[in-house]
């Protein structure tokens, strides 16, 4: 319709096209470009001849002379690698060589935190780095915590020589008043110390010290445990691609334009055909569009994530830009982190229909309704909308388990919420230090909100999780099931496994949701026996459902 000359016979006038006209057919110009560069890769290799990095194992380590890259693993007693870690551990492992990008990871954290120093023209600012180890812990230290810190004077004397590690923000928000917090920063660095410690009956007598120490009422002596178990959460948005092109929520003209306009339109298109194809089409995309949509992510990778995972949970961020999110996690807060993520996304809460915004601003909590969020008493600007859908893959695993792999689990979770989850989706993987891995997928709302459920049930101290184990001994041996039987059989098992009323109430809405969610195709993953889907289910709320792992 721009293309051609634009004749009216009523002598209606139209706007005259411009060079702004043209932004969609550049726009798709310059993604085709870029892709077809993307995928071209023109470079070449580097040449690596020497032996390579200990870590990553494609380049070569680095060295002060050339000769030495030919030295066998065996023979390098005075490579700089190997003075290193004589002199500074922390920055290489002995027999650890490192190649260029291993040593800058390495290296970072120490060099970022002299820049700090030197900014602040301070002597030393201490290196913030939340472990594995901690992370495992910080919900059992909390508990500690709550119970006024318990300790005998044994473990008191012993702390004395640890050093105090970073907690999450949380934690330290929740007891910045609390005298003992000193104390808690120190257990974690005294039980790593214990652990390497090769005086096994020194390091035995310390960790009893340390489980009696973070027992709860349930657990007493020898038999408390210590929490050993981590999450790490990665959460992607579906189809940013097709949102960006205008392939996603793009409305004719005609719908974008005011009611008042629109009547007017209307009256022109009804006599001519041109205005009222123009009015049919698909409005194009604009810069507008994607200032509306970088605006929206970029509030909640700024603002929304943070106060998600550091605020509103004892997790910490790793990464948050765009859509995308890794953060680590405690377990115990990694299932209501993720479902509320994806709230914050949306910009969508079910629980806020009624949310009063002129109270919101006087709450310092984050609040979320019809596609906006308010934090403190700033309006972040409007998410994508409810229509907007994200995918997270979570994993749950020990804290001594190899990183690598690890993250290698976490993104394959993410890539089943997105294929066998059908997008909008999440997938938990649990990687148990005694063997084997237990994925677990799912759509959100429903799935999630039945595991919930299901954890909250078997959390009860009046509740024995021995009704998991008991259902999967007999859901091997039987037939296919139908709904209703598998809903009888279930309920009997919970029911006998529940010593109070209140618990026993639960069992009939509780076995209800979880027939539903595993039968119903619309919430379960592709292709997935109800009955197979049912069994991880029960397995991995049974996990979550512990006081601790280990």
């Amino acid at each position: 319709m721009l293309q051609d000359d634009i004749r009216w016979t009523d002598n209606t006038a139209f706007f005259a096209p411009k060079p702004g006209a043209l932004y969609p057919a550049v726009y798709d110009l310059a993604e085709r470009a870029l892709a077809a560069a993307k995928t071209t890769h023109a470079f070449d290799q580097l040449e690596q001849l020497g032996w390579r990095d200990s870590l990553i194992g494609e380049n070569e380590w680095l060295s002060l002379k050339k000769e030495e890259l030919s030295t066998t693993p065996g023979r390098r007693d005075d490579t700089l690698w190997a003075r290193v870690a004589k002199s500074k551990p922390a920055w290489a492992k002995e027999g650890e060589h490192l190649g260029a990008l291993s040593a800058i990871k390495r290296l970072w954290p120490t060099i970022f935190a002299e820049e700090v120093g030197r900014a602040l023209s301070e002597e030393t600012v201490p290196r913030f780095v939340v472990s594995t180890h901690t992370m495992a812990l910080a919900d059992q230290l909390h508990r500690w915590l709550e119970r006024g810190a318990p300790m005998t004077e044994e473990l008191r004397k012993e702390l004395e020589g640890a050093e105090p590690v970073a907690l999450p923000r949380r934690l330290m928000m929740r007891h910045r008043g609390n005298p003992e917090l000193e104390r808690a920063k120190c257990l974690p660095d005294l039980l790593e110390q214990a652990t390497d410690d090769p005086d096994e009956a020194r390091a035995r007598r310390v960790q009893n010290l340390i489980r009696r120490a973070l027992a709860s009422d349930r657990e007493a002596g020898e038999t408390a445990r210590v929490e050993t178990y981590y999450a790490l959460l990665m959460m992607d948005g579906d189809e940013m691609g097709a949102w960006l092109s205008g392939g996603k929520e793009s409305a004719p003209y005609r719908d974008c334009f005011h009611p008042t306009v629109r009547s007017g339109f209307d009256e022109r298109a009804a006599r001519n055909q041109a205005i009222d194809q123009y009015g049919r089409q698909t409005r194009a995309v604009s810069p507008n569009r994607y200032l509306a949509i970088s605006a929206a992510l970029n509030d909640f990778a700024l603002h929304a994530v943070p106060e998600v995972i550091e605020s509103e949970h004892a997790g910490r961020v790793i990464y948050a830009g765009g859509d995308d999110v890794l953060a680590m996690l405690p377990v115990a807060d990694l299932i209501p982190a993720m479902q509320r993520l994806r709230q914050a996304y949306s910009g969508h809460d079910p629980s806020s229909a009624d949310l009063d915004w002129r109270q919101a601003r006087r709450d310092p909590k984050l609040a979320i309704k019809d596609g906006f969020g308010l934090l403190r008493g700033r309006l972040l600007l409007r998410l994508i909308g409810k229509k907007a859908t994200a995918s997270c893959g979570a994993v749950i695993a020990h804290h001594q388990a190899p990183l690598a792999a690890v993250l290698r689990e976490l993104r394959a979770a993410e890539q089943r919420a997105k294929t066998e989850g059908g997008r909008d989706a999440w997938s938990l993987a649990l990687i148990k230090r005694s063997g084997g891995t237990v994925h677990l997928t799912g759509k959100w709302s429903e799935p999630l909100d039945a595991l919930k459920a299901l954890r909250g049930f078997l959390a009860d101290p009046d509740v024995s999780r021995r009704a998991v184990y008991n259902t999967l001994e007999w859901i091997e041996e039987l037939p296919p099931l139908d709904a209703t039987l598998l809903k009888t059989l279930l309920a009997y098992q919970l029911r006998r496994q529940a010593e109070s009323d209140s618990a026993r109430n639960l069992v009939p809405g509780l076995a209800q949701q979880l027939v539903k969610v595993a039968f119903d195709p619309n919430l379960r993953p592709k292709d997935a026996e109800p009955a197979d889907w049912l069994k991880n289910f029960l397995i991995g709320a049974e996990f979550l459902a512990r006081e601790v792992r280990r």
